[in-house]
């Protein structure tokens, strides 16, 4: 395809020799998007699984655990692409998980695992160290 002029000019297909005017290649474009929404090929948004997480209240982890029916793509093709979800399509999925008690998503707690709580256990002294404490502390 030629161009000539400026924007505003026309188009010459030299294959065709078909000339379109702005006026006419703008009510071909519109059209195009009009059809494409129609067909729901608009673009869509892709979030990652925290931000999926966050929105919808429930733990990073099931949201991986669960990545093929909430509708994942993956970004790449390493053996760990990245992944991202639909919010659209992960919020029609957990509706209907939402209708099935044993499939609800887990809660989130808001906590993080917590770390072993250690025992009050008497440690022994380092070398050379300790010799002086009383034998309690020792």
């Amino acid at each position: 395809m030629q161009r000539t002029g400026s924007l505003d000019s026309a188009f010459e297909m030299p294959s065709a020799r078909i000339k379109l005017d702005p006026q006419a290649t703008e009510a071909i474009a519109r059209r195009v998007v009009e059809l494409l929404e129609r067909q729901g090929l608009q673009r869509r948004e892709l979030v990652d699984a925290a931000e999926l997480a966050r929105r919808f209240g429930i733990e990073r982890s099931w949201v991986y655990s669960h990545a093929i029916e909430l509708g994942a793509v993956k970004l790449g093709s390493g053996s760990k692409p990245r992944l991202r979800f639909d919010p659209e399509v992960a919020a029609q999925v957990l509706a209907r998980a939402g209708e099935r008690p044993e499939a609800d998503p887990p809660a989130r707690s808001g906590k993080r695992a917590s770390q072993p709580r250690s025992s009050k256990a008497q440690l022994l002294p380092i070398r050379g160290q300790g010799k002086n404490l009383p034998p309690s502390v020792a």
